[in-house]
């Protein structure tokens, strides 16, 4: 063979297995939930899960974080659609229940459900609890419970004001009825994505979805 076709046929090789590397590096990262998941009222490229892809893509890691936030979603409506909404490159859940469910016995029931269902699969899952449902004491309890990594209160700790809520609905997600709460707005849900990602990290590095640490 001549050097410059031993050369092309080499270079054409390497340039495959970096592209079989590549694709075998790529990843999904499935985000249940409800209308907090899906940012309603944001525009679609600045919802929590496209800032969460961003944030991760940005440090290297191939992973497409698909919405599964549905708006007014409830606990066992989320279980039930779960199955199908599992493709085979998803290598991580974000399970977020929701305050819709006026029965909090029940959405708690289904919360367990979901979580025992990825346990029984080994699906590597963060659990984020909502106020109105469970204290952060008791998300903890039951993140634990199945084997899931806890992120806490999805907006605990986000300044109340104008930057970061929408005002729309002032009573959900444990706001006090006097103006607190509501859906996040665009600024907000960036914080809870910023907030995620370095856990999200943690829990792929740990279940061995990825070999190397995130770039910074």
């Amino acid at each position: 063979m001549r050097p410059a076709i031993a050369s092309s046929v080499m270079a054409s090789l390497s340039l495959s297995l970096l592209l079989l590397c590549g694709a075998a590096q790529a990843f999904d990262i499935y985000a249940l939930g409800s209308s907090a998941t899906n940012c309603k009222g944001v525009d679609r490229d600045k919802i929590f899960p496209a800032r969460l892809q961003e944030i991760l893509r940005s440090h290297g890691l191939e992973a497409t974080v698909v919405n599964g936030g549905i708006d007014g979603d409830r606990p066992a409506w989320m279980f039930k659609r779960l199955p199908a909404a599992l493709g085979v490159n998803t290598r991580m859940v974000i399970f977020e229940p929701g305050p819709n469910d006026p029965d909090k016995v029940y959405a708690i029931e289904y919360a367990e459900k979901t979580l025992a269902f990825l346990r029984e699969r080994n699906m590597p899952t963060i659990y984020v609890s909502n106020p109105r449902m469970q204290t952060e004491g008791e998300g903890a309890a039951t993140a634990q419970k199945y084997g899931a990594a806890y992120f806490g209160a999805y907006a605990a700790g986000i300044p109340v004001d104008r930057e970061h809520w929408q005002f729309d609905n002032d009573k959900s997600f444990g706001g006090s009825g006097k103006g607190a709460g509501g859906h996040l707005t665009a600024a907000g849900c960036l914080i809870v994505a910023q907030r995620m990602a370095p856990l999200v990290e943690k829990v792929l590095l740990e279940k061995g979805v990825v070999s190397v640490p995130a770039r910074h």
